[in-house]
């Protein structure tokens, strides 16, 4: 598991999330397979819960490894 940075089309703000990939590398050849990546909230939400996230594939625009 490893924490990018992600950029979203259509969002102003990137989101930082824990996904299950060893490296940059390892995300982009999931994005390439997968139409969904699962993974969780790297900061806790005002509730102290890591949130766990869905997000399209066809939406990112940039992921920077952490």
């Amino acid at each position: 598991m490893a924490t990018f940075t992600i950029h979203l089309m259509g969002q102003n703000q990137p989101i930082t999330l824990d996904l299950p990939c060893a490296d940059i590398d390892d995300l982009a050849d999931q994005s390439a397979t997968a139409r969904y990546l699962t993974g969780h909230m790297a900061q806790a939400d005002e509730d102290g819960v890591c949130r766990r996230v869905m997000i399209a594939t066809s939406r990112i625009q940039c992921a920077i490894e952490a």
